[in-house]
């Protein structure tokens, strides 16, 4: 994709049209296709201007170390954690290596509304897998000019322009996740959970499966093994972090609705697809996207009103150990966030694999006293009251 993108900025220059002063990074990663972009045009024009955008959380974090590392100003990229083409304006470019999974809707939409994103002479530079090819190859020629197709080992890349059709779909800003990006919706799903109904509506982009997770079943058995006389929750909100598209989350406020409480609910993680899927399924207060609770402390103490919560539910997605340096602890700064998140008497739920669940045991703290432990399919679910 770079060869091309190299390429085409050359056969503009050589044309004498005006450097790009626009650029999305549709799907940015780690930050590479927006960080050279930064490089290569910065020197002919340098109010040029780079939104990179990225589902995950920690994609953006990634991608802003990655900027500042290789001397990008924060006035040429900004990073966002939002869906594919979200953000204002229209784009000189828009630079993608689309995710292939992203979903068959999620990808043929792609071209109808990134040529309508376009300015006058802009252009499109899209990478995909071989299998994807003759997909994208007919929605470009329905929707838009293709320019210039490049073949590679095992992936191709579209260049193209414009919009044939003069109706270009627009956005309504006050709408909900699934008006705005209806293409998004996948199935329905439905399950019992300790006895309790639970359906939820589906995306495509989003964790989880079409039913609950060994994980999920463990934590919905300690609650209910544990009892609500335990679970204090008439002092604070309550908090599921990384709640996938919602199973854990539904049954939790079934679970004290059922029992006369209301509480009010806020979620948290790293992907916003799957906090939006949750939050359509949940009705909940907030998303808070967070690559973990340690970095997103000040964020999600803001989006309940400054006030700690009465329960936290965590099902925390840990980096592999071995590609961390030694010195890095998760579980430790698992354990560090909780204090201040936390009221008095507080309770704490969180879910691991096995192995994961009794090394965090192990570190409790002073502080912080078990109530429970559950295994249940190769997971171990454990609560805690903060005292």
């Amino acid at each position: 994709m770079l060869k091309v993108f190299s390429r085409v900025l050359d056969e503009d220059a050589a044309a004498g049209k005006t450097p790009p002063q626009r650029i999305l990074d549709a799907g940015c990663g780690v930050g590479v296709i927006g960080i050279c972009a930064a490089g290569a045009i910065s020197a002919v024009a340098p109010q040029v201007y780079i939104r990179a955008q990225d589902r995950d959380e920690l994609a953006r974090l990634v991608t802003l170390h990655n900027a500042a590392k290789n001397g990008i100003p924060a006035s040429a990229l900004e990073a966002h954690t939002e869906p594919l083409l979200a953000g204002p304006g229209r784009w000189d470019y828009i630079l993608s290596n689309i995710p292939a999974k992203a979903g068959m809707p999620v990808l043929e939409d792609f071209v109808r509304r990134s040529a309508g994103l376009l300015n006058p002479d802009g252009k499109v530079i899209l990478v995909v897998v071989h299998t994807l090819a003759d997909l994208f190859r007919e929605q470009i020629t329905a929707s838009a000019e293709l320019v210039l197709e490049q073949k590679g080992s095992g992936h191709n890349v579209f260049v193209y322009t414009g919009t044939k059709n003069k109706e270009q779909r627009t956005e309504d800003k006050g709408a909900v996740f699934l008006e705005r990006y209806s293409f998004y919706a996948r199935a329905v799903a439905t399950s019992v959970i300790e006895k309790i109904p639970v359906s939820i509506e589906t995306i495509h982009g989003a964790g989880g499966f079409d039913e609950p997770g060994g994980a999920v079943l463990a934590m919905a058995k300690l609650i209910t093994r544990i009892g609500l006389e335990k679970l204090a929750i008439d002092n604070g909100p309550l908090l599921v972090h990384e709640p996938d598209q919602g199973f854990f989350p539904c049954f939790l406020l079934q679970y004290f609705t059922t029992n006369q409480h209301e509480p009010s609910l806020i979620l948290s993680g790293r992907n916003i697809l799957g906090l939006e899927a949750a939050r359509h399924n949940t009705g909940a207060a907030a998303i808070v996207p967070v690559a973990d609770l340690q970095l997103g402390k000040t964020a999600l103490l803001e989006a309940a009103g400054g006030q700690p919560y009465a329960l936290i539910a965590a099902f925390p997605e840990l980096l592999p150990q071995s590609s961390l340096p030694k010195e890095v602890d998760q579980l430790a700064a698992l354990w560090d966030a909780l204090p201040p998140l936390l009221v008095t008497n507080g309770i704490f739920l969180v879910a691991f694999g096995s192995s994961d669940a009794e090394r965090f045991d192990r570190r409790k703290p002073p502080g912080f006293t078990r109530l429970g432990s559950i295994k249940r399919d190769g997971f171990r679910a454990l609560a805690y009251r903060y005292c």
